[in-house]
């Protein structure tokens, strides 16, 4: 509903010639704490001047995506929980040991894969299941 009433806000723009509905799409479709350039949005996940979280890594993660407790795709999956078997340095498990959300996502995106994911799904699931 916002990007469609954004969306039409541009077209009316366009056609009486106003700059502000390009200054809202944009302001739209780049605002997202993920984005790592944009530095004003650091703060939803870090503490302030700081590369260390506010909270635990899934519990930062479930702040903004609370549907994704029970209902991931791979909720069967050992979150929280070692791994049970060594995993590759492109999957970091948290400083205990642990896998945690960013073990597979990259929470920056900074290769735009889809779902955020650090390695392409097929690779995902090989690094830890033989077969795929």
């Amino acid at each position: 509903m916002v990007k469609a009433a954004l969306s039409a806000s541009l077209i009316l723009g366009l056609l009486i010639g106003s700059t502000t509905a390009f200054a809202a799409e944009e302001q739209w479709v780049r605002k997202s704490p993920h984005d790592y350039r944009d530095k004003g949005s650091c703060a939803t996940c870090h503490i302030a001047g700081t590369p260390e979280l506010l909270a635990d890594n899934v519990t930062t993660c479930t702040k903004c995506h609370p549907g994704n407790v029970g209902n991931h795709p791979v909720v069967r999956h050992p979150m929280g929980k070692r791994p049970g078997r060594l995993l590759p340095v492109s999957l970091p498990v948290s400083d205990n040991g642990l896998m945690v959300c960013s073990t597979c996502h990259d929470q920056h995106n900074k290769t735009r894969s889809l779902k955020m994911l650090r390695v392409s799904a097929l690779k995902l699931c090989a690094s830890c299941h033989k077969g795929y």
